[in-house]
């Protein structure tokens, strides 16, 4: 399950990612977004039934890594044209290849609503890709958010 759920999301997180690369907000940037979408996918996993451990190998963290890094990533090149002014809608109209991120966004807002968990960076890409939300305005309130020990 854990597997699977971070599979998913992996995609999700990617798109904010290239949101944050697409804004030129910096490495610094980067890194403290990826550690709070690690910690989201590790508690909205355990949320939807997944072991808390799955998402510390391979197929939690490591893919994340790579698919938030990766400057072949489909996903993370997705958020950062959306954030230099592209369309999300156009650009999957347009598409040859999928961008998983972008369903796996719709799919796993509302499931992660459907289990009453807290899940900021998801719902920051949902409201840019889905709401029209402004890219800018969407990263910005989610790294201004209140500090707080990230395992909570």
């Amino acid at each position: 399950m854990g597997a699977a759920i971070g599979g998913c999301l992996k995609n999700v997180y990617a798109i904010a990612v290239g949101l944050s690369d697409g804004l030129e907000l910096g490495d610094n940037a980067r890194a403290a977004l990826i550690t709070r979408c690690l910690n989201e996918m590790i508690e909205l996993g355990f949320h939807l039934g997944a072991k808390k451990d799955t998402f510390v190998g391979l197929s939690g963290v490591g893919d994340l890594i790579a698919t938030c890094t990766g400057e072949w990533s489909r996903n993370r090149t997705f958020g950062q044209s959306i954030a230099r002014g592209k369309s999300a809608k156009a650009m999957i109209e347009g598409q040859k290849t999928v961008v998983e991120g972008y369903w796996a966004t719709e799919c796993f807002y509302r499931k992660s609503k459907e289990a009453g968990a807290t899940a900021p960076v998801l719902e920051q890409v949902y409201r840019t890709l889905y709401e029209g939300s402004d890219p800018r305005s969407s990263v910005i309130e989610l790294m201004s958010r209140g500090l707080k020990a990230e395992g909570s």
